[in-house]
């Protein structure tokens, strides 16, 4: 069998923010830092949605995708992607998703999700909503027992005021842990979707890989790992700067099957509305 040849120019796509213009000019630059990075020809594709990405990944038209990890995990999953790395940030390369209510509430364990008004950010959203309900029902939690209104508020932010505010008795979002082994949980909250507001946490669910860098099984896997070893050791490099302008990645890991196998196993359970 003959070698499989490695590309020489690659197109890397991304969904654009409500940005577009600054989105196509952080695109382009770490377009640019790439392909100093490794030699190849890069240039950079904005679209309006994942399906569309996806589709270019499966044609070749995009040889590299920016992904978040349910749309990263599912492509994998019917072998259209393979992903190469994911991005590290507040020093880790995953992060969790909590169910919370106010510090005042009433409501503290799983047994008190009983008639509530949920606030969650989208159906689509991993932590804000898919990973939190296939958490609760993995271990026998009835939703529709549970909540009697799912409201839907587009954001993490909003989430968090709808709950402060009363409008709704819990809400999901994500979190970010770290090791302390003071801590009962023996780990620490950093950064959370309710900001510096006082909330009691009743559950978590994860971890929840971060967005995936994933390449369309259409690229040679020598030009695969070329890439991924340019990203991985980018550091404080011009392509590093570019990362964090781009997707707001401190760094890059080397994407391995364990970093989705926790999340597709708990996906497996998912709520059938989600």
């Amino acid at each position: 069998m003959a070698p499989e040849e490695e590309k020489t120019a690659l197109t890397v796509g991304v969904v654009l923010t409500s940005d577009p213009e600054g989105s196509r000019t952080s695109l382009n630059a770490f377009c640019k830092a790439l392909s100093e990075a490794t030699g190849f020809e890069v240039n950079g594709l904005g679209g309006w949605n994942y399906n569309t990405l996806l589709e270019a990944l499966e044609t070749g038209e995009v040889d590299l995708g920016w992904l978040p990890p349910l749309v990263a995990m599912r492509a994998t999953s019917r072998a259209r992607v393979m992903p190469i790395v994911l991005p590290v940030r507040n020093g880790a390369s995953s992060y969790m998703t909590a169910l919370y209510a106010p510090k005042a509430s009433p409501l503290r364990e799983i047994s008190d999700l009983q008639g509530l008004r949920a606030a969650w950010v989208d159906r689509q959203s991993a932590a804000g909503y898919i990973v939190l309900r296939a958490h609760l029902r993995s271990i026998g939690v009835d939703l529709d027992r549970a909540f009697r209104e799912n409201l839907f508020f587009g954001s993490h932010g909003e989430v968090a005021r709808a709950v402060l505010r009363g409008d709704a008795d819990v809400g999901a979002t994500f979190v970010h842990v770290e090791p302390d082994p003071s801590h009962p949980r023996g780990e620490r909250v950093v950064r959370a979707g309710w900001g510096a507001a006082e909330v009691h946490v009743i559950t978590c669910a994860g971890p929840i890989p971060s967005d995936v860098m994933a390449a369309s099984v259409r690229v040679p896997v020598s030009t695969m790992r070329k890439v991924q070893r340019a990203l991985v050791g980018s550091g404080d490099s011009e392509l590093g700067r570019a990362a964090r302008t781009l997707f707001g990645a401190e760094g890059f890991v080397v994407a391995l099957s364990e970093h989705l196998d926790p999340l597709a196993k708990l996906i497996a359970k998912q709520d059938p509305e989600a």
